[in-house]
């Protein structure tokens, strides 16, 4: 069994190991991921994150759970956060 899936790690390795520059092409799309990034980091963002939070809470005292509102903050801070780490991921590779 873990030698089938080492063999299976090492052939995606392999087949990948070309594409790992594919964050260097693809400027015709610029704009719209400039686009989309203003969003969820300007006031946009904030606004969907605090609805999620408020969302959150709302089915968290509904429910009596504290996990709701543990989920309407993460899904906040990945409305937030996820395009900086993108940018980190994609720009560590060139």
């Amino acid at each position: 069994m873990y030698k089938r899936m080492a063999f299976l790690g090492v052939f995606m390795v392999m087949l990948f190991a070309g594409r790992a520059l594919a964050g260097t092409g693809g400027t015709e799309f610029q704009e719209i991921y400039t686009t989309l990034t203003d969003w969820t980091t300007g006031y946009l963002g904030k606004a969907m994150a605090a609805g999620l939070f408020l969302t959150g809470m709302a089915i968290g005292i509904i429910r009596q759970s504290l996990m709701a509102i543990v989920l309407g903050i993460a899904g906040g801070m990945a409305v937030h956060y996820t395009p900086n780490i993108i940018d980190a991921v994609v720009t560590a590779l060139i």
